[in-house]
């Protein structure tokens, strides 16, 4: 089995996805940044795989999520 992939099944914990996507740079305009970079990833990662199709699907299922979880 691949040690990377052995992380006592960290990879399929969205907690665990977001520590590896916290690696990755950052290539924004910092004042223009309102949402962390690995937040986005996720959630368009989640989205896609409950169905989402297009950026509107994904921005749909982000307002719904923050009307069910606000900030």
């Amino acid at each position: 089995m691949d040690e990377t992939a052995a992380d006592d099944g960290e990879i399929f914990d969205a907690t665990g996805l977001l520590r590896h996507l916290k690696d990755l740079s950052d290539g924004r305009r910092p004042g223009k940044v309102v949402y962390p970079l690995d937040e986005v990833l996720l959630l368009a990662l989640l989205a896609v795989l409950a169905g989402a199709e297009t950026f509107i699907d994904i921005a749909g299922l982000a307002r719904k999520a923050a009307a069910v979880a606000p900030l």
